[in-house]
C-alpha cells in the first residue's frame, strides 16, 4: 500500500477526535441526537483546521448502518466507504472545478434520485465560494427545499464570498485556528504512536510555522521525520525550514539594544554570505522581539520552550514596552517593503539603523521639560536684587493693577493680527481698554454698544490667541463703560496714565546786540521755549 502522510493518516474520525472545534462537535452531537437535522450546512473557517474532516464525520454519522448516531461505528459498510471517499450516497465536489451552471443543473437533476444503500444522499461541496454566481442563483431553490433525503455540507475558507441568500439558507458553523496548546498535545500523542520523539524547541518552531494549522503542522512534522530518524530537534527543524539560529537573533536583539550598528552590519553581511534568506532574517527578528515584549509584559502568556527561558530573563529588560512597540512598528514596515524592493539587504540595514538609535518616550520628555520649568521659576525667584529692580521696571500700571509689559504688546500684537484679517469689522478692537484683574483674568471694556458687538464677535479668537501666545488660559470678560474715551491712540489705548502738568522752567536770556534783541530775540527764542515748556524772559 502506498505512503499515507501523517495528515491523511491521522484524519480524525469521529466528534472526539477533532481537535480544537468542540463547541461544533457538540452542537452537532446534539442535533443527531434530538433528531433536528438541517437540509444545509455552512462550515467556515481557516485552512487545515477540520472542516472537510467534520463534513465526512457528520456524514457518517448520518449514514452509519446503526442508524444516526453521535458515535458511527467506522467499520460498517457505509463508514468504511464514506472513509475511503467511494461512497455512492455521499458526494464531494470541488467547488474550483465544478463552479459553472451546467454543474448546478446537473445536481439539481440527481438530487431528486433517492439514496442507494443510506438514508440521506449527502452533497459535501468544498472550496464552495468559487463557485459562481450565475450557478449559485441555479442553486438556491433546491438548497432551501431539497427532497427530505438530501443534506448539504458547503465547506469554505473565505465566507464573505458567498452570497447572502446562500447563507441565509444554511446553518452556519465557524471553525477556529487551533491553539498551540491542543497542537502540541496532538503532536506529541502523533510522535509516540509514530515512534518519533520531538523536543520542546522543535514543537514551539511547528505550532508557530503552522499557524494554527493541523494540517500544515502534520506535513511539516511528516517532511522532518522522513528526513531524520530518531528525535526531531529545534535545530534540525530550523534548517530544514531556513531559519537563522536563535543565538544570531539573540546577538542581534542585544546589539539593538546597546546600539552597536557595526555588529548588526557584520552580522547582516554573514547572513547574505551563508545564503540566507534576508526576509526570513527580518521575519525571524520580529517574531522573536514579539516574544520578548509579551514575555516582559505576562510571561504565562509567551509561547516559549523551557530552554529558551534563560535568554527572554536577561533580553526582557532591554527594551521598554514603548519601545518595543516603535521596533515591531519599523520591522513591519521594512517587511512590507522589502518585498518590491530590488535592494533589500539595504533597506533592512536602514531600518535596523532607525531601531537601533536612542529612544526617549515623548511622556518622559514632556515630564522632563516641565520639570525644567519649575527649577527656572525657582531660580528666577530667588535672583539677585538688581533682576527683581530690571522685572519691576518692565511693569507698567494698568487701571491701577501691576501687568506685565509682554501683557501689553501680546494684545497689541492680537489686535494687529485680527485686523489685517479682518480690517473692516475689526475696527472696534482699537477702542478697546484692557482692564487686568490678575495673571490669568482681563476685562474688555468699551464705550459704546456697537463696539461692544463688534469685540464679543471676535472673543473666542482673541482667548485662543492669548493662550497660544502666552500658553495660559486668559478669562476674558467685556462690558459696557460710557465713561471711557473714545479716539485713543492704537498703541496706548490699553495704558492709563495720569496727566502731569508740564515743569515750567525759567530761562534768561541776555543780549548782547540792542537791535536784534527787540525783534528777533522774542519771537523765535519765545517759540522754542514754549515747545519745551519754558518761559523766555528777557532781561535789559
Amino acid at each position: 500500500m502506498a505512503y499515507l502522510g501523517l495528515a491523511r493518516k491521522f484524519r480524525p474520525q469521529n466528534f472526539d477526535e477533532v481537535v480544537g472545534q468542540e463547541h461544533i462537535s457538540q452542537t452537532l452531537k446534539n442535533a443527531i441526537t434530538e433528531n433536528r437535522i438541517a437540509h444545509a450546512y455552512l462550515f467556515s473557517g481557516p485552512r487545515g483546521c477540520g472542516k472537510t474532516s467534520m463534513a465526512r464525520i457528520l456524514a457518517k454519522a448520518l449514514n452509519c448502518k446503526n442508524g444516526s448516531t453521535i458515535e458511527p461505528c467506522g467499520v460498517c459498510e457505509n463508514c468504511l466507504d464514506i472513509s475511503r471517499s467511494s461512497s455512492i450516497d455521499v458526494l464531494e465536489i470541488d467547488g474550483a472545478s465544478n463552479n459553472g451552471i451546467d454543474e448546478i443543473r446537473t445536481l439539481r437533476e440527481n438530487v431528486k434520485f433517492s439514496s442507494a444503500n443510506s438514508k440521506y444522499k449527502i452533497y459535501i461541496i468544498d472550496e464552495a465560494h468559487q463557485i459562481t454566481t450565475q450557478a449559485f442563483n441555479a442553486l438556491l431553490k433546491t438548497l432551501e427545499e431539497p427532497p427530505s433525503h438530501v443534506v448539504f455540507i458547503l465547506a469554505t475558507t473565505e465566507q464573505h464570498k458567498i452570497p447572502v441568500t446562500i447563507l441565509s439558507r444554511c446553518q452556519r458553523y465557524m471553525f477556529k485556528l487551533i491553539s498551540s496548546a491542543k497542537m502540541s498535545m496532538a503532536i506529541k500523542n502523533i510522535g509516540r504512536k509514530e515512534g518519533f520523539e520531538i523536543d520542546d524547541e522543535a514543537l514551539n518552531i511547528v505550532t508557530i510555522v503552522s499557524g494554527g494549522s493541523m494540517r500544515d503542522a502534520l506535513s511539516l512534522l511528516d517532511q522532518a521525520v522522513s528526513s531524520n530518524s530518531g528525535k526531531v530537534t529545534g535545530a534540525y527543524i530550523r534548517d530544514l525550514l531556513g531559519l537563522l539560529p536563535k543565538d544570531v537573533i539573540a546577538s542581534v536583539t542585544e546589539n539593538i539594544a546597546t546600539g552597536d550598528i557595526q555588529a548588526i552590519l557584520k552580522t547582516i553581511k554573514e547572513i547574505t554570505e551563508q545564503g540566507y534568506n534576508i526576509l526570513q532574517f527580518a521575519r525571524d527578528l520580529r517574531d522573536h522581539l514579539r516574544q520578548v515584549m509579551i514575555y516582559s509584559i505576562n510571561p504565562a502568556v509567551a509561547e516559549i520552550s523551557s530552554e529558551d527561558k534563560k535568554l527572554f530573563d536577561v533580553q526582557k529588560s532591554l527594551f521598554t514596552v514603548e519601545r518595543h512597540v516603535r521596533m515591531n512598528n519599523l520591522l513591519s514596515k521594512a517587511l512590507e517593503e522589502m518585498r518590491w524592493h530590488d535592494q533589500p539587504r539595504i533597506l533592512l540595514e536602514l531600518y535596523l539603523f532607525k531601531m537601533s538609535e536612542p529612544y526617549y518616550n515623548v511622556g518622559e520628555l514632556i515630564s522632563r521639560i516641565t520639570e525644567l520649568e519649575n527649577n527656572i521659576k525657582i531660580d528666577s525667584g530667588s535672583s539677585s536684587s538688581f533682576d527683581e529692580d530690571m522685572s519691576m521696571q518692565k511693569e507698567e500700571s494698568i487701571d491701577g493693577v501691576s501687568a506685565p509689559v509682554d501683557l501689553i504688546d501680546v494684545w497689541n500684537e492680537i489686535v494687529d493680527e485680527i485686523i489685517k484679517k479682518h480690517p473692516l469689522t475689526a475696527q472696534s478692537l482699537k477702542k478697546v481698554l484692557v482692564r487686568v484683574s490678575g495673571d490669568q483674568s482681563a476685562q474688555l471694556i468699551v464705550s459704546r454698544q456697537f463696539d461692544y458687538q463688534g469685540v464679543m464677535e471676535f472673543k473666542e479668537q482673541i482667548s485662543k490667541l492669548f493662550q497660544r501666545k502666552t500658553g495660559l488660559n486668559i478669562a476674558l470678560t467685556a462690558s459696557i463703560e460710557k465713561s471711557v474715551p473714545l479716539n485713543k491712540s492704537e498703541k496706548k489705548d490699553i495704558i492709563i496714565k495720569e496727566d502731569k502738568p508740564p515743569s515750567v522752567v525759567e530761562c534768561t536770556v541776555k543780549e548782547d546786540f540792542q537791535e536784534t534783541a527787540k525783534t528777533a530775540v522774542p519771537k523765535h527764542i519765545e517759540e522754542i521755549a514754549k515747545k519745551f515748556g519754558s518761559v523766555a524772559k528777557k532781561i535789559n
